[in-house]
């Protein structure tokens, strides 16, 4: 069987360890995480990687829904195989056969997150330059104002200790409580290995995404 996955590169120290552990060697196609700021984008830039592949069976995506950007996608050449989550953030903090129930008031990080060009912490960076420290601050003040707490998500990929400086520069910046979670790679593994149960929408070739098809998340009804 020959497929292909699709990822974000946001997901990219998580899935490079899924793949070591399970010996997969699926040819990867990597997609920029500053999509997830347009789902239009996005869905395009997704579609047109999908319309591009021949030969393939499935393509497994390392995306949840990701604010409907991917609804409306065509299975144009292969099977598409999606996570039922909202996005990579559930992707990494639910659990196996547990409603994932997302804290409320909080922003969140990963090592993968912070790094991209369009990180928060690069923004938080340029309007410094832009503006000055005193300016930037409070118009960071104001863009976070409804959130109390900032979480670093330890999904056991990479050196929590590499990202955590960074974390707390910007928690202190925003002056939001600093909160470090355990998360999990546990749908990444399945997403590579099956069987695909009520946690994975299957696409057949020629269909295409709705909404129905993200009915479920971490094993419960959303």
């Amino acid at each position: 069987m020959h497929d292909v996955i699709i990822a974000c590169r946001m997901l990219q120290d998580e899935l490079n360890l899924v793949m070591d552990r399970t010996g997969c060697r699926y040819r990867v196609i990597w997609l920029d995480s500053e999509l997830h700021l347009d789902p239009n984008l996005l869905r395009a830039e997704l579609q047109k990687n999908i319309d591009s592949l021949s030969g393939t069976d499935n393509i497994l995506f390392a995306y949840g829904c990701c604010g409907n950007g991917l609804v409306g996608l065509t299975a144009s050449t292969a099977n598409l195989v999606i996570p039922r989550t909202d996005d990579c953030i559930s992707m990494v903090l639910s659990r196996p056969g547990e409603k994932f129930e997302r804290q409320k008031y909080t922003y969140f990080l990963t090592k993968g997150w912070l790094e991209g060009s369009k990180s928060i912490l690069n923004e938080y960076r340029h309007a410094i330059s832009r503006y000055g420290e005193t300016k930037a601050k409070r118009l960071f003040e104001i863009m976070f104002k409804h959130y109390h707490h900032l979480m670093l998500i330890d999904t056991g990929a990479y050196n929590l200790a590499d990202c955590l400086g960074q974390a707390e520069e910007l928690a202190q910046n925003t002056h939001l409580n600093l909160v470090v979670a355990k998360g999990g790679l546990w749908f990444l593994e399945k997403l590579l290995t099956g069987p695909y149960d009520e946690n994975f929408c299957i696409i057949p070739k020629g269909g295409k995404v709705s909404t129905g098809h993200f009915g479920y998340a971490g094993g419960e009804p959303a």
